[in-house]
């Protein structure tokens, strides 16, 4: 993938002038009008050979200084800047001795150091000219460039992209040449063969545009990537977007929306379609995306531009070219770059020339492979290199009068410097490549070492392997890893030897244990560096399941990662793995801890990326079962909890009951003070779906008082979601219902506080849609509602949470039908109770519905908000939290629609009396309120206002709500109008 980077970069060398011309202004020219670029760069000037710092005051040739006095500095910046313009003596003096006091002669003797200080460098040039009478005149091309760390990108971005080294050989042009192409096309795939060097150019591409992307630049390693599938969640974890659905793209294209963004997608030739659809969309449907990818091939789809890498540029068949020739060609400077890396006292000599530029051309140019025969140049020297090279090559390509397949140059390469190695560093090599995505000094030693190569061989063996290049450090040098083309190589050999399976075993196995030991440590550290590891266990669990494989291995391997997979996100691949692994079960493992820990996990990510379907409940119930079998109270009380948010989303409230009480119990024999404050939540949320508002509210109050705090951590990474937040966005409800809406306020703020401290998805979804709903209640026409509202569905639409999308939706509804919007509340509503239905989201359902019939009853449309209601088919005997609103609003109907006071009464005075029953006084008096007004005979009238009264008389806060001050109106008037409680809100 990164195949020897450092053989692209080097500190020493001339840089080509050709691809400095003003491609950077132009860059900046036409992406500034889109996304302004930082202009607090250190300013660089480039001629000939040298670049000139500006302000750090720095001449150089290649890695070397030119030393330059103060004077002749100031005049080769006066110059170099107004670069073919004269410059007459006199600005001269005043520009570099502002002072005065100084004659021209001073300045003769500074303008003839200057020269030779140049001359010496790049000698027989002429950089400066005599213009007789006028001044002087810097007669060579001039470009402006960046500093050599203008690339730098921000601290927050530093970690999503591999960092930079510090100069590139022969890739300029290339650089110069994408970024234009990036800027103008948005979508540009560089293409190539392995070991061209693809992803280092990306990687400097992508550095070189931090300032046009700030902290919006993302790498997605894809080489590690199994399957298809996996892209999409592989691009939404790079992005750090938490996504619950199968269905990723539209979160990423909602968390892209609006921000200037570069993702560089590396390594995608072995998932070429997925990658081609996913990239497609993206880039259609994101007007401010760019993106850059590396492949062997092309992607083939719209909006894509294909840039082709090629090769370093070699020197001809030439014998007489000296050293100073063939170094003016980039393969031939990464040659002896790479040369003095390994021997730093080497030099190219005239007579060395021509047999260097042989192995560049020999090796076609390509950057690994030159980096390949460089490390052996220290052994062997040049010509005996060269010599090797030959011969090998020529087994491979006899004749060339076609270009060789660039596989091949690269395979011959490799086949030949690992035929340079001791048999127990080959040994060593082909038992590493059971490695995928890396892995540390310890595992390696852990998983290679046996009876005949013992650690400290192993030791020895795998930094000689670093010193030849064999072995890459990745990151900061705690994990090593094989290069993309060493590691295909060593599998291959290794494959052909017919030792593999042994070692994949060993592989596996090593992983096993150091998960079962890393989860069970639950020590942040500890669980990052498993995280580090899942590379490596999609290997072991793709030899396992296959004909060659382990299936006991793989399914104790599924049970023993599925945390990490969960705790990562990357739902879609943990369902894959967990689907095989229960396939794969024999009568021996059915029944054990194993299946239980695996059903669970499968359970976990049908319910977040599908939601709660039939299936998995099925598999939930499974592992209850399993469970309760083995006597597992942590995961007895994981699916008491899951199968209960299901029965009670549905929402079925006798079979949540049922399941909340089993979790008290299970709980109460347990003695775990978090196990307890989940079972007690569990049945405050069911109490107060059922109307059952006292006993909700201690419930409440004991799971919020008595709750442990690494326990609801625990949890909220097991599932996502929070039980506090929860409590409180609920309980801010129930106080309100109770008649309390200060205080209801307050709960409504902490929740989404709390909510919001823990930076996850479906928390904030919780509290801002309770806090959305209560804020209607108490004043449906504060910007606030809205607002919450609007909130709710973009965080929802962001991280693809459907049921809360949709709640939110339904909410924009409300607050759009009493502002008149009619038709497109109406579409509105009913999307939004569709994604309600599709997630089995039922709670809120009747009451949405019911509302919004007020509401266009009320706008004056009766007959229309009639038959909303009726549309909702609703169940006014059903005992819930909304029935007494429920039949209050069904009466308000029906005086809008003629069917008489007495009809609309019975609604009125049995929503009082169910309301009182419940402990809902807010519900209680709006009942109240609607009686009240409607009725017109003196007695009945009468009556109700003593009735408003006692209820009014109960509040002692919320006074100047909505629904108080229109009670109080009613109770002071001395004459109210007959007909429809229209003034109701």
């Amino acid at each position: 993938m990164q195949a020897l980077q450092t053989g692209l970069w080097s500190k020493s060398g001339q840089l080509a002038t050709g691809a400095r011309r003003s491609w950077r202004g132009r860059l900046k020219n036409r992406l500034g009008r889109k996304y302004p670029m930082s202009d607090q760069q250190d300013k660089m000037l480039s001629f000939g050979p040298f670049e000139l710092s500006v302000g750090g005051r720095i001449l150089t040739n290649g890695a070397n200084v030119v030393p330059l006095g103060a004077r002749a500095m100031d005049l080769l910046i006066v110059l170099a800047e107004q670069a073919n313009k004269v410059v007459g003596r006199r600005t001269l003096i005043e520009r570099v001795w502002p002072k005065g006091g100084v004659e021209q002669v001073s300045l003769r003797v500074h303008i003839s150091a200057l020269r030779k200080a140049l001359n010496r460098s790049d000698p027989g040039r002429r950089y400066i000219a005599n213009v007789p009478g006028r001044g002087y005149s810097f007669v060579v091309p001039v470009t402006s460039l960046s500093s050599p760390m203008s690339g730098d990108i921000s601290p927050s971005s530093r970690s999503r992209l591999p960092a930079r080294l510090v100069r590139m050989l022969g890739r300029r042009e290339a650089l110069a040449a994408i970024q234009m192409k990036l800027a103008e096309q948005k979508f540009v795939t560089i293409v190539g063969p392995g070991g061209i060097g693809k992803t280092t150019v990306a990687v400097a591409v992508a550095h070189e545009m931090s300032a046009t992307f700030p902290s919006q630049i993302y790498f997605v390693d894809l080489s590690a990537l199994g399957g298809a599938s996996f892209v999409a969640p592989a691009m939404a974890a790079a992005l750090g977007v938490s996504v619950q659905t199968n269905n990723v793209v539209p979160a990423l294209i909602d968390r892209l929306q609006g921000r200037p963004t570069l993702i560089l997608l590396d390594c995608c030739e072995h998932l070429i379609d997925e990658v081609s659809a996913v990239a497609e969309e993206l880039i259609c449907r994101v007007p401010t995306l760019h993106l850059l990818a590396t492949s062997r091939e092309a992607m083939r789809v719209e909006g894509e531009h294909v840039y082709e890498l090629c090769a370093l540029a070699c020197p001809g068949e030439d014998s007489t070219l000296s050293a100073h020739d063939v170094l003016q060609y980039p393969a031939v400077q990464l040659l002896i770059d790479r040369a003095r890396a390994v021997r730093g006292d080497f030099e190219l000599t005239d007579a060395d020339a021509p047999i260097a530029a042989r192995i560049c051309r020999r090796l076609d140019g390509i950057p690994l492979a030159i980096e390949l025969a460089a490390g052996r140049i220290d052994i062997f020297g040049l010509s005996k290199t060269a010599s090797l090279l030959d011969d090998r090559l020529n087994l491979s390509w006899v004749g060339r009068r076609t270009a060789p397949p660039k596989h091949q140059t690269l395979n011959a390469a490799l086949e030949w410097s690992y035929d340079l190695l001791g048999l127990r560093e080959k040994r060593i090599l082909s038992r590493l490549s059971v490695f995928a995505g890396g892995f540390t000094f310890e595992a390696a030693v852990a998983v290679v070492a046996d009876g005949t190569i013992d650690e400290a061989n192993v030791s020895d063996c795998i930094w000689e392997l670093r010193s030849k290049s064999m072995i890459a450090a990745q990151g900061q040098g705690a994990r090593l890893r094989l290069l993309d083309t060493t590691h295909a190589f060593a599998s291959q050999r290794f494959a052909e030897s017919g030792e593999e399976v042994g070692w994949r075993r060993r592989h596996a196995l090593y992983f096993i244990e150091l998960f079962k030991q890393g989860v069970s440590m639950d020590i942040p550290e500890r669980l990052q560096a498993l995280e580090d590891e899942v590379g490596n266990v999609r290997a072991a669990l793709n030899w396992a399941f296959s004909v060659q494989g382990d299936s006991k291995i793989g399914i104790e391997l599924a049970a023993a990662s599925a945390s990490t997979w969960m705790a990562m996100a990357l739902l879609t691949e943990c369902r894959e793995w967990m689907t095989k692994a229960i396939s794969r079960l024999d009568d021996a493992s059915t029944g054990s801890r194993q299946e239980m820990v695996i059903q669970s996990a499968l359970a976990s990510c049908m319910m977040f990326t599908d939601g709660m379907t039939e299936e998995s409940y099925a598999s939930w119930a499974k592992a209850r079962v399993l469970a309760e079998c083995l006597n597992d109270t942590e995961c007895q009380l994981d699916s008491l909890l899951v199968l209960w948010a299901h029965q009670i989303r549905l929402p079925r409230y006798s079979e949540a009951k049922e399941l909340a009480d089993r979790c008290g119990d299970v709980a109460d024999m347990s003695d775990d003070r978090g196990a307890i404050a989940t079972a007690n939540y569990m049945r405050g949320v069911t109490y107060h779906h059922t109307g059952r508002i006292l006993q909700a509210e201690a419930y409440f109050e004991s799971s919020l008082h008595r709750d442990d705090e690494a326990s609801r951590r625990s949890l909220i990474k097991r599932f996502g979601y929070d039980r506090k937040v929860d409590a409180l966005a609920v309980l801010a409800n129930l106080t309100w219902l109770r008649g309390c809406p200060d205080q209801a306020r307050r709960l409504k703020l902490t929740s989404i506080a709390e909510a919001r401290q823990l930076d996850h998805a479906v928390p904030l979804c919780v509290a801002l849609a309770w806090a959305s709903f209560n804020t209607y209640l108490t004043s449906p026409d504060d910007p606030e509602t809205e607002s919450l509202a609007n909130e709710l569905v973009d965080h929802a639409g962001k991280y693809a949470v459907e049921s809360y999308h949709g709640f939110g939706l339904s909410m924009q509804a409300l607050c759009s039908v009493r502002r008149g919007g009619g038709d497109t509340a109406s579409a509105t509503l009913y999307r939004g109770l569709e994604k309600l239905s599709a997630a089995r989201y039922g709670v809120f359902n009747w009451i949405l519905q019911a509302e919004f019939a007020r509401c266009t009853a009320a706008a004056g449309h009766p007959r229309l908000g009639f038959a909303v209601f009726e549309r909702a088919k609703i169940d006014l005997d059903e005992a819930q939290w909304s029935a007494a609103e429920l039949r209050r609003i069904r009466g308000e109907l029906a005086l809008h629609n003629d069917e008489g006071l007495a009809v609309a009464r019975q609604y009125f005075l049995s929503a009082l009396e169910l309301s009182a029953s419940q402990a809902s006084l807010s519900w209680e008096l709006r009942a109240a309120t609607s009686l009240a007004i409607a009725e017109n005979s003196a007695e009945r009238k009468e009556r109700a206002r003593q009735a408003l009264q006692l209820t009014h008389a109960k509040f002692r806060e919320g006074l100047e709500t909505v629904d108080l001050r229109l009670a109080k109106q009613v109770l002071t008037v001395s004459h109210l109008h007959d007909g429809a409680a229209n003034s109701m809100h």
